[in-house]
């Protein structure tokens, strides 16, 4: 089943312990959408940055912006662009599918003059990368519902008012199972088996 954002703001109001049904969140002009449509944006953005899917992982080509492998003051070759859609950075992309000591590609994130960067030494740099564009018609629905749990515990104070101490409580309780089950359904779901030399160096040291 693919959710939508009324369906995730649903979720949210009955975690909430509320009775009301949203159809637009566009529309609606009730206290309550007013709220959870401030808090959306945090709450997507942290909930996906939390789980950190396979499933919602993209891979994009870094923008350069400087070679820096002439200049002395910097310990990297070269800097990029830090992707603008970028919510969570998880690694520039070795040719692997899973990075040991041997094949991870040092990186920092950090400023360059007034903008954002990655720094490496890769001339030539692919990242692979948590958007903030991904789809919700691409989450499990325990994936959905974490984002749920977590709108509905940020907007709990302005929306319930008093009492809301405890419930958001049990909301982040919720809201942690919620996601470790979300966790756990892209980890079988992408689980593969690799050839012996492409174990993980702890690995192939004690097999050799």
């Amino acid at each position: 089943m693919s959710y939508t954002r009324p369906q995730i703001y649903n979720l949210a109001l009955s975690a909430l312990q509320l009775s009301k049904e949203v159809s637009d969140v566009t529309t609606d002009q009730s206290n309550e959408v007013r709220v959870l449509n401030t808090n959306w944006n945090v709450a997507f953005e942290s909930t996906l940055q939390d789980m950190d899917l396979d499933s919602t992982a993209s891979i994009v080509t870094l923008e350069l912006i400087a070679n820096l492998s002439t200049d002395d003051s910097y310990p990297w070759g070269y800097v990029y662009k830090y992707p603008s859609e970028c919510i969570y950075f998880r690694r520039i992309v070795s040719g692997v599918k899973l990075d040991d000591y041997a094949t991870h590609i040092p990186k920092s994130t950090g400023m360059y003059g007034d903008q954002k960067g990655i720094f490496t030494d890769e001339s030539s740099a692919e990242a692979e990368i948590i958007s903030k564009n991904v789809s919700l018609t691409t989450l499990s629905g325990m994936g959905a519902l974490a984002i749920a749990y977590k709108l509905a515990y940020l907007s709990a104070p302005l929306i319930t008012g008093k009492g809301s101490k405890n419930l958001r409580s049990e909301i982040m309780g919720l809201y942690v199972d919620a996601k470790s089950e979300a966790i756990e359904t892209d980890k079988n779901e992408n689980h593969y088996y690799e050839d012996s030399y492409k174990r993980s160096e702890w690995v192939r040291e004690r097999l050799t």
